[in-house]
């Protein structure tokens, strides 16, 4: 649940919530013109279907617009669709970036307490606090 939690936090911070309900009612709208526009599209599925083939760049042939409108229609979809593609990646590597780096304060501040309990410690806890920090400054 947490993840979910820093996952939208992320999508919040970037406006990527913003972007995604945009595409997603940009992308109704538009198969629904497409639909309208392009005799060659028998149902709102078939349209909603060429959107997707459209949307995600996989162009798969099976249907293919004909008429001028649909056409437009199409190229704004296809543009559209191609920075929902690129943004998703940059989407997941801030996640991991920022899991990390939460993952990486937690371990500081772990460290913190451990030496603010510096002088009720014993040598061999002290010895094995040494040598936890050492490996992670060499992880680094």
């Amino acid at each position: 649940m947490e993840s979910l939690k820093l996952f939208w936090l992320i999508m919040k911070r970037t406006h990527g919530d913003r972007l995604m309900i945009g595409f997603i009612i940009f992308y109704i709208i538009d198969c629904l013109c497409l639909w309208i526009f392009d005799p060659g599209l028998d149902n709102i599925g078939d349209a909603f279907w060429l959107g997707f083939n459209i949307a995600t760049s996989i162009g798969l042939g099976d249907y293919t617009v004909t008429a001028p409108a649909a056409r437009i229609c199409a190229i704004l979809l296809g543009i559209y669709g191609v920075i929902i593609v690129a943004f998703i990646p940059g989407l997941i590597a801030s996640y991991y970036s920022e899991k990390t780096r939460m993952n990486l304060n937690q371990s500081i501040k772990q460290h913190y307490e451990e030496l603010d309990d510096l002088t009720n410690m014993n040598s061999a806890q002290k010895k094995q606090l040494s040598e936890t920090l050492r490996k992670e400054r060499e992880a680094r």
